[in-house]
């Protein structure tokens, strides 16, 4: 009894001793990142760098000057860090479905430098989903020196959990945002850390900022009544919009890929259409926060919320998907208030009450929790930055309803998608991930007949008999698998040659097959062991036998389980 009130000491004091670290740090790092992000910010928009008049007009050219710079800045962070794909919140959630794979330190701090470096330069982008994954970066830094018997995965948690919980202000939605959109699971053992994480996080931030408002939402609540109905009949135009969204942002992807242009000059070519555009329309320069808040409070009519609409999910598309890197989840709110705007807007010429700002912070809900695929850390994200019950349950309306076309017609969530398309299906679940990670080659064994192309019939008896076995593999001169042998062959075969009576071509496995693929293949086979070959040159392994084989397989689905549960 003694000892395990020990263990359970120590364990609880290096829970908090871990929570506490990455919590403090991802904390002073948020904050740092979102004040030089407004800084920049307010250099831009406060201090005219370059003017000139243009069929009467004047001009100001510093956006697209901004953007040049940053531009330059994001090409020199992808050389210098050899960067050839940027790293996200797609990358944090696979990290956190396997072991196999860690999360790449340096690609993490890049990504995060490149977005910081879009961000401030006034690109189309958004500051979070560079946050979570850095926040996951911080985490698997922490692990790699403070070792303890908490898996790599809640490591990742705690820094994502901080990540949100610092950015936004909300402890209690960075804390589901970790497990509903990263983990994918609950379990005793990670709560704890990811809380502590969460919790400093959101505390130290308020100590460096304590008058941080990310939106000023000064309306009434709602009445639920009147408005509850209208979220239902908007959330189909709700979920055009993030679907929209979404996919306007792989195909700018899929285009950018195919154009067979390098990708310094993609980027030039996104700060330049980027800045150009925002001379005139500054609204969809940077992170949007501001104009976000000028939108809540009803500062634009429909024509312009509807323009801001399209725009800033072009521009956005653009930015991210010809590498001017950064995060598409403050864009997502600015697209959510948008269509929230103009669909409250479009039911006022319908007689219906103006609940205008109510709506729009549902809707900015609802895109952001398609597009994350965490309904339940949005609709949390909504309550603690409004405070208000009312407008949670609206959210909560509008994200439910959203979501169920946004999954059917989309996905899961547009990280879904972006792993999808690298052929990873989170779908399948964290155990299919596993056996597709571990090769059939570790399981092959020796531990069988092996004869050659002149061994006889008789001896090939002689051979199994000794070992216990009633299969043979002839290996041919070189090491190449020949064929293989039963018992009856060989008694067959006798005094003649047992390759004449062996069968060259039978079910075989290769050796970088995994286990899933293996437990396909040996699904309807009948014998008592399957060869291992190269792929190329068919040289054989070894072999392994179905037992073995399943063995395998239920001892990682059974370390999977575990790593869920505990």
């Amino acid at each position: 009894m003694d000892h395990r009130i020990k263990d359970s000491g120590t364990e609880l004091l290096i829970v908090f001793a871990i929570g506490g670290l990455i919590g403090g740090l991802m904390a002073l790092t948020s904050s740092s990142y979102v004040w030089g992000v407004q800084f920049f910010t307010s250099l831009r928009e406060n201090n005219p760098l370059i003017e000139m008049t243009l069929g009467g007009m004047q001009i100001e050219l510093t956006s697209l000057v901004f953007l040049w710079i940053a531009a330059l800045v994001v090409i020199i962070i992808r050389r210098v860090f050899g960067v050839v794909r940027w790293h996200g919140p797609a990358d944090t959630i696979y990290a956190a479905q396997q072991s196999k794979e860690p999360l790449d330190i340096k690609h993490g701090i890049a990504s995060t430098l490149a977005a910081f470096t879009s961000a401030s330069g006034g690109g189309s982008v958004g500051q979070y989903g560079p946050l979570v994954h850095f926040g996951a970066t911080i985490g698997a830094v922490v692990k790699r020196y403070v070792s303890s018997r908490l898996s790599h995965e809640v490591y990742l948690g705690c820094g994502v959990a901080a990540a949100i919980s610092a950015g936004f202000g909300a402890p209690i939605a960075g804390i589901v945002f970790a497990h509903e959109a990263v983990l994918r699971h609950f379990s005793v053992r990670a709560i704890a850390p990811i809380a502590i994480a969460s919790v400093t996080a959101s505390a130290v931030n308020k100590a460096i900022f304590p008058s941080m408002k990310v939106f000023d939402i000064s309306a009434a609540p709602p009445d639920l009544v009147t408005l509850i109905p209208l979220l239902i009949l908007a959330s189909p135009l709700i979920a055009c919009a993030a679907i929209l969204y979404m996919a306007a942002l792989r195909r700018s992807a899929a285009f950018a890929k195919n154009s067979g242009y390098s990708a310094e000059r993609l980027i030039w070519i996104a700060a330049t259409v980027c800045g150009t555009v925002g001379i005139w329309i500054p609204e969809i320069l940077g992170l949007g926060i501001g104009t976000i808040n000028d939108m809540l409070n009803g500062a634009y009519g429909l024509p312009a919320l509807v323009m801001l609409l399209f725009v800033k999910i072009a521009m956005t598309a653009l930015c991210i998907g010809f590498g001017l890197f950064g995060g598409v989840f403050s864009p997502a709110l600015f697209v959510g208030v948008a269509a929230g705007g103009a669909i409250a807007q479009i039911a006022v010429l319908f007689g219906v009450p103006d609940v205008a700002t109510a709506l729009s912070v549902a809707a900015m809900a609802a895109v952001s929790a398609a597009l994350i695929g965490a309904p339940i850390a949005a609709v949390l994200i909504a309550l603690e930055l409004t405070q208000s019950y009312a407008y949670a349950v609206a959210a909560l309306m509008a994200v439910v309803a959203t979501m169920l076309l946004t999954h059917r017609l989309f996905g899961h969530s547009f990280f879904d998608r972006q792993l999808l398309d690298r052929g990873i299906n989170l779908a399948d679940g964290r155990e299919a991930i596993a056996l597709a990670q571990h090769s059939v080659e570790s399981h092959a064994s020796n531990d069988c007949v092996i004869l050659n192309e002149t061994t006889t019939g008789q001896e090939a008896l002689a051979a199994m008999k000794a070992q216990a076995q009633t299969e043979a593999y002839i290996v041919a001169e070189g090491g190449r698998l020949a064929g293989k042998l039963t018992v009856h062959d060989a008694i067959e075969a006798g005094e003649n040659s047992a390759f004449r009576y062996a069968d060259s071509s039978p079910t075989t496995l290769f050796a970088d097959d995994s286990l899933a693929d293996a437990m396909h293949t040996v699904s309807d086979f009948v014998g008592e062991s399957v060869p291992v070959i190269t792929r190329d040159t068919r040289q054989f392994i070894g072999a392994v036998t179905e037992g073995d084989l399943f063995q395998a397989i239920i001892t990682v689905q059974s370390d999977v389980r575990h790593r869920e549960r505990d």
